[in-house]
């Protein structure tokens, strides 16, 4: 009884343990093509939860009419190479046939393609496994309640074990092999017979075409970290002279540096901030600048070289973006720069600085924490401004049809009254199309140059008048639904 019920609790530990490992993987796996949002999780969640419920039902049905020294390594070794299955998958989910629609049903469309298989395989282990301890039905309480025990341990291990070490570590790819490869050698440990090599054979054939790493994509450096999939590329210029560093997070090209030339700006809200600072530095006192969210350091670097009196904080949440910065997009390891490695409402609530200007820059394209968008957050900022301080920070949205832009700005005025423009780089806005936008307070008197036109206030007054938007604050922040829209619109886009 007692060897029974260790093989049993050590079959579920791992089963329990390899499915959140996959849960808490799956995120990172689906970033690259929808970012990582509300509707992300949801997703994930929900269809892993499914996949467990309907494997446990089909798990007792299968331990009632068959023997548990049968079925439970076939069991495992269909888990096994659902899981190899796993990466194949996800390097085609731009390819995968997904509905038509919202963001939130093609998140959980590639959710369920990609993930319900492998949950549902690893649902039907725990029944199987309580069969096969089982000897005494006057015991049937303390062996289930036991067993449950054991498998919730598992899952709290693996999802700890995921989350603080493994993806850091280790990275998706060689975690979802890893996987595999434990559930594979659980498989033919439970067979009884030979035969366990035999049926491992096609599994782990399986296996070693799928460990292959994907085609090389001209990245130069490639990390994952606790917060993004990173890589760098080198680009060439558009002149075809000169090498453009590329940083790209998950799915989003993130900045264009040029390492001969700090002050090079590729993207017109970076032009927009630039101007707001050289406005701001025409009073000849030395800056204080504070940069929430540090990317390539693009504009960091800049004022470095043109300010040198400037005092200027970066808050990088990432490390290893910070990492990548140092290595290739020509930050100098002895630099005037401080990073602060953390999220930017911890730094501003335990700091006393004050600045003359915030940028923010942690909106990450329709990926945006939304702790850092409320009234809260907000009026933090305002309390570490200097008298005349400017706040600016960049959105990507679709004036006068997106919500998330008129929410932002009403929550804006909420806190920081009227005096709120928004600026767009003239080049690419178009009313009715997807653009980004910088908005700023606190700059009254600036007369935007060639890099930028003010937003139309008729654009602006349509938003509003939809009457889509709301307040944004710590206790209503429905920010991945306000931009749920933009992400559709996409998808209508390229398929024109």
């Amino acid at each position: 009884m007692k060897r029974e019920f260790a093989r049993a609790a050590t079959i579920v530990f791992v089963a329990s343990f390899c499915l959140l490992v996959i849960e808490l993987v799956a995120g990172r796996l689906l970033a690259p093509y929808v970012g990582v949002s509300l509707y992300t999780w949801t997703s994930i969640i929900g269809v892993v939860l499914a996949g467990i419920s309907i494997g446990a039902w089909v798990g007792g049905v299968l331990a009632d009419r068959y023997r548990t020294d049968v079925v439970l390594p076939l069991l495992l070794l269909l888990s096994a190479a659902a899981s190899f299955g796993v990466l194949p998958l996800a390097d085609r989910a731009a390819f995968l046939p997904l509905p038509d629609g919202s963001l939130m049903t093609r998140v959980l469309a590639m959710a369920a393609i990609i993930f319900f298989l492998p949950a549902f395989l690893l649902g039907t282990i725990s029944p199987v496994a309580v069969k096969m301890a089982l000897r005494d039905l006057a015991e049937t309480g303390h062996v289930v309640g036991k067993l449950y025990a054991v498998s919730t341990v598992g899952s709290i291990l693996g999802t700890f074990a995921t989350g603080f070490f493994l993806i850091a570590r280790f990275g998706t790819r060689a975690i979802v092999m890893g996987v595999a490869v434990v559930l594979l050698l659980c498989a033919a440990a439970t067979f009884r017979r030979r035969m366990a090599v035999v049926a491992a054979l096609p599994v782990i054939a399986l296996g070693v075409g799928f460990a292959k790493a994907p085609p090389a994509d001209g990245s130069a450096y490639v990390k994952e970290t606790n917060y993004y999939t990173i890589r760098v590329e080198h680009r060439t210029k558009i002149t075809g002279i000169g090498t453009l560093e590329t940083l790209i997070l998950d799915h989003l090209v993130h900045s264009l540096n040029d390492p001969e030339n700090p002050c090079f700006l590729a993207y017109g809200y970076l032009n927009i901030f630039d101007d707001l600072l050289r406005w701001k530095a025409r009073s000849g006192q030395p800056l204080d600048l504070l940069f929430m969210g540090g990317g390539g350091y693009t504009l960091p670097r800049c004022v470095e070289r043109a300010f040198p009196t400037a005092r200027v904080d970066v808050i990088e949440i990432d490390p290893g973006v910070t990492e990548a910065a140092y290595r290739f997009l020509g930050v100098p390891r002895r630099t005037r720069i401080h990073t602060a490695n953390e999220d930017a409402r911890w730094f501003l609530m335990r700091s006393q600085s004050k600045y003359d200007i915030i940028f923010g820059d942690a909106f990450n394209d329709i990926s945006i924490p939304y702790h850092l968008t409320t009234r809260e957050f907000l009026a933090l900022q305002k309390q570490h401004l200097k008298p005349g301080g400017i706040m600016a920070a960049n959105v990507i949205d679709n004036v006068p049809f997106g919500d998330f832009l008129p929410s932002y700005v009403a929550t804006i005025r909420d806190v920081f009254g009227e005096d709120v423009r928004v600026f767009a780089d003239p080049e690419y806005y178009a009313r009715g199309a997807q653009s980004t936008f910088v908005i700023a307070t606190g700059a009254r008197g600036f007369q935007p140059g060639e890099h930028a036109l003010v937003v139309p206030q008729r654009d602006l007054a349509e938003a509003f008048a939809r009457r889509r938007w709301t307040l944004l604050t710590d206790d209503y922040a429905p920010v991945d639904n306000l931009l749920a829209p933009l992400f559709a619109e996409r998808l209508r886009y390229q398929k024109r």
